[in-house]
């Protein structure tokens, strides 16, 4: 069947593999909201299969490879069918190459919000929890199924795309930029962060020498300051309260999105620019900061396996950002608990 049995969204992942790195090669033009690409997916069967199947909706699909061969694949909403060119059995590895076009947009969710890739007056981003990466891009659309991930960006010239992880290069070529980025960690699909747009990458240094990378819209970046400013501080507060950082570098990323749009992106939480106006660092800016910041140990390192557990990501969140604002004066934790 398909699904893994995820009591609450039971045509979500995939049964009988196990996606261990996922390879975006992906060009994306504003101009006319379409994404063409390659994902390669390094899979590991779990059990003896002929057909695989991946989660995807909408797409365009080109062509699909298992290990270099053509392989018959059939895009049946919500499932991208792929026949293999030969039985293969349990603990087999396979790299599984899709080839695909969509017309981007937000999508309706199964828990009735959008989701997905949202178009922007000058770029995307992207908001999956829960089911909204399967809409741009063929995966196991699971949080028990957490990968590394390459991600090979190409935008027009002068735009800046930023994904997950540690950027690798960035060039030049015939007017596309194309932005490299690596996320070594294993990570769900829902937590991925892809943005495109005028945005400044900003690095800088946390405790212990924890690299920082955010990304702000560059008629932002002299307000975004406090904020960049208090997330060094905020990482100090939580490690000496949950262990060290899980990860390997942390940012903010504040996006031209609808307000109220604050979510745990892996390494690098991202934020509606509405939200954070003028400068002012209040009590709503320090509440999702460190709400978002709290994630990457409770979400984000440590994840649900279904679905009806994201309380305890939510719960450990919540109760973060109540020990950040009783400490910052802002609340009294013995008044909210």
């Amino acid at each position: 069947g398909d699904g893994v049995g995820d009591p609450l969204f039971p045509a979500l992942g995939n049964p009988g593999l196990d996606v261990t790195h996922y390879d975006l090669d992906l060009a994306f033009d504003p101009a006319d909201d379409t994404l063409e690409g390659v994902v390669g997916l390094d899979v590991i069967l779990t059990g003896d299969r002929r057909e695989i199947t991946l989660d995807a909706i909408g797409l365009q699909l080109i062509e699909v490879t298992v290990d270099g061969a053509v392989a018959e694949a059939v895009a049946a909403d919500p499932e991208l069918r792929i026949t293999l060119p030969a039985p293969g059995l349990s603990g087999d590895r396979l790299r599984v190459e899709v080839e695909y076009r969509v017309v981007t947009a937000d999508r309706l969710s199964a828990i009735g919000m959008s989701v997905g890739w949202f178009n922007t007056a000058g770029g995307s981003f992207v908001l999956n929890e829960p089911d909204g990466a399967r809409t741009w891009m063929p995966c196991n659309d699971h949080p028990s199924d957490k990968a590394s991930y390459t991600f090979t960006l190409e935008v027009p010239e002068g735009l800046t795309a930023v994904a997950n992880g540690t950027l690798l290069d960035q060039r030049t070529s015939n007017g596309v930029d194309t932005w490299v980025w690596e996320e070594d960690r294993q990570m769900a699909t829902y937590l991925i962060q892809v943005l495109t747009g005028d945005y400044e990458v900003v690095q800088g240094i946390g405790p212990g020498g924890l690299p920082l990378t955010s990304a702000i819209l560059r008629e932002d970046l002299e307000g975004a300051q406090p904020f960049l400013d208090v997330t060094p501080t905020m990482i100090e507060y939580f490690e000496r309260r949950f262990g060290p950082y899980p990860l390997d570098s942390y940012g903010i990323a504040i996006t031209d999105s609808f307000g109220g749009l604050a979510m745990e992106t892996q390494g690098r939480s991202l934020f509606s620019r509405d939200d954070f106006p003028d400068g002012q660092l209040g009590a709503q800016q320090q509440l999702l900061l460190a709400h978002e910041l709290a994630h990457q140990w409770f979400g984000n390192s440590v994840s649900p396996a279904r679905w009806e557990d994201i309380w305890l990501n939510e719960s450990f969140a919540t109760y973060g950002h109540w020990l950040w604002m009783d400490h910052a004066g802002l609340a009294d934790i013995a008044g909210v608990a």
